[in-house]
């Protein structure tokens, strides 16, 4: 199991269910969307389900992201997971620290990662 230091991961519930089950959790830092694949999903996600405008029933919305999520070509789920070596190169080299913003740097080509 993968997660960062947020405070939704805290519960004690979790905690039993996982002890429970024999799940062991990545010993993963905090704020660190960069190094979780999943994260570039929830961008690429709304911006297919809004691309004809907001979606204003709940239950639309429920349907668009399921299909969406459902529809996710692999090819960018695969891109998603390669780019994280990239990331977690340029975090050691920063010691840990939070100046890393992931991105194009000035002359840099543009290389969509979030198509």
């Amino acid at each position: 199991m993968q997660e960062d230091n947020a405070p939704a991961y805290k519960s004690k519930y979790q905690e039993e269910v996982f002890s429970m089950w024999g799940i062991q959790k990545l010993l993963w830092p905090g704020n660190s969307p960069d190094l979780n694949a999943i994260e570039p999903c929830w961008f690429w996600i709304k911006r297919e389900t809004t691309k004809k405008g907001p979606i204003t029933s709940e239950k639309e919305l429920k349907e668009a992201w399921i299909k969406c999520w459902e529809d996710m070509p692999q090819e960018k789920i695969q891109a998603w997971i390669e780019r994280i070596p990239i990331h977690i190169k340029k975090i050691i080299e920063l010691k840990g620290g939070n100046e890393y913003v992931e991105g194009r740097k000035k002359g840099q080509e543009k290389v969509r990662v979030y198509d």
